[in-house]
């Protein structure tokens, strides 16, 4: 029992450590994306919405939704 208690402790530390490595990446690629898009979007007007689309993208930001635009039809109703 006492073997099996240790590999389930080893395993947990081994989670964890993964865990906060893992975090610690997240933040600095934020932070890197961060930089990027304020540098990129100095030149853009206040209201022009494709210049910032093109820096999100050119700083490896969220990819937009691809297809037609607008929203759904109106489902019929059901009876």
């Amino acid at each position: 029992m006492a073997k099996w208690n240790a590999i389930v402790l080893i395993m947990m530390v081994v989670i964890s450590v993964v865990v906060i490595v893992e975090a610690k990446d997240n933040k600095d690629w934020i932070k890197t994306f961060q930089i990027c898009f304020q540098k990129c979007c100095k030149p853009c007007k206040p209201h022009d919405g494709n210049c910032f689309e093109r820096c999100k993208l050119k700083c490896g930001g969220p990819n937009p939704p691809h297809g037609p635009g607008g929203p759904l039809p109106p489902k019929p109703p059901r009876y």
